[in-house]
């Protein structure tokens, strides 16, 4: 049996590319992953978001140029395995109307485990407001980074 993935929202892998509160969790957490062979999955899109995250950051000046490109070049070197379907967009479309997201960004995160492995996949996030929309009800992958 392979082992089975986890996707990382961008509140996570920001933590894992730039010093800031919760970078040495993010860190333990994919390191266990990466060690125990797990598949990184996230939406198509997120080295966008990545990136605008990124950028802000340098144009804000909480972070240097040099911090910015290194931080870049982590990113892209990272093992994510990119996901995109018409599935995946019509799931992050119901997901968002069952949670009453504001956004489809947070709710295709969620798609991605949703549709590869609901069962035994794991969504991490560090994104309170996310969690606090989700609820009690929230799906039984959604996991909180530092919890």
């Amino acid at each position: 049996m392979s082992p089975s993935v986890a996707c990382l929202d961008t509140s996570v892998l920001v933590k894992l590319l730039v010093a800031e509160e919760g970078s040495e969790v993010a860190h333990e957490l994919a390191e266990r992953l990466y060690s125990a062979g797990r598949p990184i999955i996230a939406p198509a899109w997120t080295w966008a978001e990545v990136g605008s995250v990124l950028l802000k950051k340098a144009r804000s000046g909480d972070i240097g140029e040099a911090e910015l490109a290194q931080a870049w070049d982590t990113y892209r070197a990272y093992p994510v395995l990119y996901l995109d379907s018409a599935e995946l967009r019509e799931t992050a479309w119901a997901l968002a109307a069952q949670f009453a997201l504001p956004t489809l960004y947070d709710a295709t995160f969620l798609a991605c485990v949703q549709l590869v492995a609901p069962d035994d996949g794991e969504f991490w996030t560090a994104d309170r407001a996310l969690l606090r929309s989700l609820g009690k009800a929230r799906p039984a992958y959604v996991r909180e980074l530092g919890a």
